[in-house]
């Protein structure tokens, strides 16, 4: 059995670990954390996305020694032609030191979500008060909202969780 380290509390996050455990019936335990990411509450960039998502991967590594694997997961926002858009990134550190970086689906926000975020504010916070909800971060997660339930937050980690474990899987082969 491995065990696999998680750099977050996020019930949403968790879960998309545990999908992916499930599906690959993979031999784990799990056990999360809360590690700091290393970079700013609301990032910015995919550049700045991404190394959250590695940093909390390496802090896994460096707070438990019986983790096998450090998962990291990151949700950022990045813009591009002067539009802002959701993003999200995941990170697998292991003890041989590989480390696999994946970043998923990219959404145009609208633009108070834009403008909100643009002012300094995190966008879990600027969604719950534009979509009069309370922790939306926690549960389907902003691309849930935009999409009316056809994504969840859970499941754009999910799938960066499954390109990052097959790539792993084809590396150690």
């Amino acid at each position: 059995m491995i065990i696999i380290g998680v750099g977050t509390k996020n019930p949403a996050k968790l879960n998309a670990v545990k999908q992916t455990i499930e599906e690959q019936a993979i031999d784990a335990e799990i056990r999360s954390y809360d590690v700091p990411s290393g970079v700013s509450a609301m990032p910015m960039s995919d550049h700045e996305t991404s190394q959250g998502a590695v940093n909390r991967a390496r802090a896994v590594l460096n707070q438990d020694p019986e983790a096998t694997l450090g998962i990291g997961m990151e949700g950022g926002v990045s813009e591009l032609d002067g539009e802002m858009f959701l993003c999200n990134w995941g990170a697998c550190a292991d003890r041989e030191g590989r480390l696999i970086r994946a970043g998923g689906a990219r959404i145009l926000l609208p633009q108070a979500l834009a403008d909100g975020v643009r002012s300094g504010r995190e966008l879990g916070d600027v969604a719950d008060v534009y979509f009069h909800q309370e922790s939306v971060h926690t549960h389907g997660g902003t691309i849930g909202i935009l999409t009316e339930g056809r994504v969840s937050r859970t499941e754009m980690f999910h799938h960066i969780l499954k390109l990052i474990e097959g790539i792993y899987a084809y590396q150690k082969r």
